[in-house]
C-alpha cells in the first residue's frame, strides 16, 4: 500500500466511514496534488487529495463558510496539513468536455448557475483578500493602481519574450484609467480563483467547483475573466457562450478589461518557468497554454480596439 493511499485509510477512519473497498489514482489532471478516488464499503464515493510536499492548515473554515452559503462545492469530510478527504462529486471535467467540443447549452447554463451562487457572496468595493484557515482576511485595495502595477511589473519579461507586446502598453495603461470608476465602484465577491475548467465538475445539469485551494476576495470580472481565459487556451472561443450567462447573469462591466490584464499577468508571472519540471504526463499541457496565451496577446492591437 502507497503512502498516498495509507492517508486516505486513515482519514476515512478519521471521518467514521465504512471501509475503503476499491481505490483508483486520478493523473493528468492537476500539476500539485496526488488524487485518488475510492469506493467506500457502503457504496459512498470520496475523494482524496494528496500534497506532502507543501502543508497547510487543513481548511475546515472554509468548507464550513461554503456549505454555509449553500455553494456548488463538495463536502469536505476530513483532513490534515497534507491530505483532504472530500466527498465525490460525480461528473465530468468541463476541460474534458470543451475539449471534445460535447458541452451542452444546459450543462454551460449550470456552470454559470454556480458561479452566480457563489459570486453572490458580495463584500464592500475596495476590499480584496484570501480565506485563512481562521477565516476571511480582507483589506483595503485600489483595483486601478493595481492593474498598473502588474503591467509595470510585466513589462520587463515582455520585452524579452513577446517585445511586439510592449508598445501596446500604454494604451492599456489608458484604458485602465478610464475604467477607473468602474473598477473602483464594482463590489467584490468571494472567488474560486482557481477557474481551471478540469476544477468544474458537471452532469447534465449541475455543476460542482473542486480544488479549493486558494479562495480569494475580488472583482467578479477577474474570475469571470479567468474562465473565459482557459476556455479560450482549450478550444479558441474568446467569449463564454451566451447558455452561460444565462445562468449567470449579465457578464461584469469590468471583465473584457480583467481579460487583457489578466493575460498578461499570467504569462510573465513565472508560472511556465517553475512547470520546466513537470513530469512528462504533464509539460504538454502547459506548454500548450503558454504558446496560447502567447498567440492571444499577439492579438493585443485588435483587442484593445474592442474595448
Amino acid at each position: 500500500m502507497s503512502g498516498t493511499e495509507s492517508v486516505l485509510h486513515q482519514l476515512v477512519a478519521d471521518a467514521g466511514l465504512p471501509p475503503v473497498t476499491e481505490v483508483t489514482a486520478v493523473t493528468g489532471h492537476g500539476f500539485d496534488h496526488e488524487i485518488l478516488h475510492a469506493v467506500l464499503a457502503d457504496s459512498r464515493e470520496v475523494v482524496l487529495r494528496h500534497r506532502p510536499d507543501a502543508p497547510r492548515p487543513a481548511p475546515h473554515a472554509l468548507a464550513r463558510f461554503l456549505a454555509a452559503h449553500e455553494v456548488a462545492a463538495p463536502a469536505l469530510l476530513a483532513g490534515t496539513d497534507t491530505a483532504t478527504l472530500y466527498e465525490y462529486a460525480p461528473g465530468e471535467m468541463l476541460s474534458a468536455l470543451v475539449d471534445q467540443g460535447r458541452v451542452t447549452d444546459e450543462q454551460w447554463h449550470a456552470v454559470g448557475t454556480a458561479f452566480r451562487g457563489l459570486h453572490a457572496i458580495r463584500f464592500p468595493a475596495g476590499l480584496t483578500g484570501v480565506f485563512t484557515e481562521n477565516g476571511l482576511n480582507l483589506r483595503p485595495s485600489d483595483p486601478v493602481a493595481t492593474l498598473h502595477g502588474e503591467l509595470t511589473r510585466s513589462e520587463p519579461v515582455l520585452a524579452a519574450t513577446l517585445p511586439g507586446v510592449v508598445p501596446q502598453l500604454p494604451r492599456l495603461h489608458a484604458l485602465i484609467d478610464a475604467y477607473a470608476d468602474r473598477l473602483r465602484s464594482t463590489p467584490t465577491v468571494l472567488a474560486h480563483f482557481d477557474v481551471n475548467p478540469a476544477n468544474i465538475i458537471v452532469t447534465a445539469d449541475r455543476a460542482t467547483l473542486i480544488d479549493w485551494g486558494e479562495p480569494r476576495v475580488l472583482d467578479p470580472g477577474q474570475e469571470i475573466a479567468a474562465l473565459e481565459e482557459h476556455v479560450y487556451l482549450l478550444d479558441g472561443s474568446l467569449l463564454l457562450p451566451p447558455a452561460f450567462y444565462a445562468g449567470y447573469g449579465p457578464r461584469p462591466a469590468t471583465t473584457a478589461l480583467h481579460r487583457l490584464t489578466g493575460a498578461i499577468g499570467w504569462y510573465t508571472s513565472g508560472d511556465f518557468d517553475e512547470w520546466d519540471a513537470l513530469p512528462a504526463a504533464l509539460k504538454p499541457k502547459a506548454d500548450r497554454w503558454k504558446r496560447g496565451l502567447a498567440a492571444y496577446l499577439t492579438k493585443l492591437p485588435e483587442l484593445l480596439r474592442q474595448l
